[in-house]
């Protein structure tokens, strides 16, 4: 007899239809992994990038991502930008609780409330892999995930609370700790009102800089609230709002038209740093403003443990203002999705599989 679960499984490229709620086998346990019931898991830009091929095309990015416009087939890929694998239950945002332990796992870890790192690191770093992308995530009733990703977790923050932090808070402080950002630092963060940008504010403040944070239209007090110190909308006068200061680290994970914006801001010998494009991948730029301010442009996606581990420190110091702004059923993942792309909104869309029930078929 075999166990199901539910789960939403993504076919293949494309749109909203791409994404099926379904009952799937359980994972069957490899040497070395755990067994996770999901108690929350949060919705990422990766997964829309993912679904639509986002990662691999040349044109017509926002059309592709509003479902508007089909990608190529043979361009669409993930962040690795290699092929996927489908179907594949994404979701790389994992708190739950572990039920069951693959041969050669500490029992220590049996029936502990954990959470998931999402880096599945490899020999080389073109290897590593995303939960989500190139394993199995946490759009589902279970989840299998190497041990050595698990993490046990003390805190009185909820499941829904915390599965807003492995994908954005990580993604956050890995853009700080390349960019160096310490006390001495003036940051600007690009796109502070998302669920990366709203991060590095907090983490940011944590290493004690100076933090600008530049957000859509009306969301200035919840900038504020973070801890943001200046706080200026994406308007004309960005710029000149932007003049005022003397930046050091420019963090961005918008592109398009503002990442001229940041490079013209940033001071002599300043550090440019990003993991996002949301706005548009491709950019110009005045090649003399990173030569002659002998600026650092770094990319910023994979990391290595300690940076999640600076978090769960964090989150057990209660350092963290962790923002939910919507959670939805497993079964509205389209919902979900939909309400994401609206931009409408501050905090994370956090997704929750309800009562765990295993059918026997």
């Amino acid at each position: 007899m075999k166990q199901l679960m539910n789960a939403v499984i993504l076919t293949g490229y494309g749109g909203l239809e791409k994404l099926v709620y379904t009952q799937v086998s359980l994972p069957t346990l490899q040497p070395g992994e755990v067994l996770i019931k999901v108690g929350a898991c949060s919705v990422n830009n990766t997964d829309i990038n993912t679904r639509t091929g986002w990662y691999g095309a040349d044109e017509g990015f926002q059309e592709i991502l509003k479902n508007t416009k089909q990608n190529d087939d043979k361009k669409s890929t993930s962040w690795s930008q290699s092929g996927l694998e489908f179907p594949r239950i994404q979701g790389a945002d994992i708190v739950g609780k572990v039920v069951e332990l693959g041969d050669n796992v500490n029992p220590e870890i049996l029936n502990k409330r954990v959470i998931v790192d999402p880096w599945i690191r490899k020999e080389r770093l073109e290897k590593y892999q995303y939960v989500g992308s190139e394993v199995n995530g946490g759009f589902a009733e279970y989840v299998a995930i190497p041990a050595s990703n698990v993490y046990p977790i003390n805190s009185l923050l909820s499941d829904v609370e915390l599965a807003t932090v492995p994908c954005s808070y990580s993604t956050a402080e890995n853009l700080l700790t390349k960019g160096r950002v310490n006390a001495k630092d003036i940051v600007l963060i690009m796109g502070a009102s998302g669920g990366v940008g709203s991060s590095a504010v907090q983490l940011a403040k944590i290493r004690g800089a100076t933090v600008i944070a530049i957000v859509g239209p009306n969301k200035e007090h919840l900038a504020e609230e973070l801890g943001a110190d200046y706080v200026y909308c994406r308007d004309d006068r960005l710029l000149s709002n932007l003049a005022r200061h003397q930046v050091t680290v420019g963090v961005d994970v918008v592109g398009g038209e503002y990442f001229n914006i940041i490079f013209k801001t940033l001071g002599v010998g300043g550090r440019y740093v990003t993991a996002g494009a949301i706005a548009s991948p491709m950019v110009s730029f005045d090649l003399r403003d990173l030569i002659y301010k002998d600026i650092e442009a770094i990319g910023a996606t994979r990391f290595q443990p300690d940076v999640f581990q600076r978090l769960l420190k964090y989150i057990e110091q209660s350092l963290l203002k962790p923002r939910v702004a919507k959670v939805f059923p497993l079964s509205q993942i389209k919902e979900a999705q939909i309400f994401f792309q609206s931009k409408s909104f501050f905090g994370k869309i956090v997704i929750v599989p309800g009562e765990a029930a295993i059918a026997n078929s």
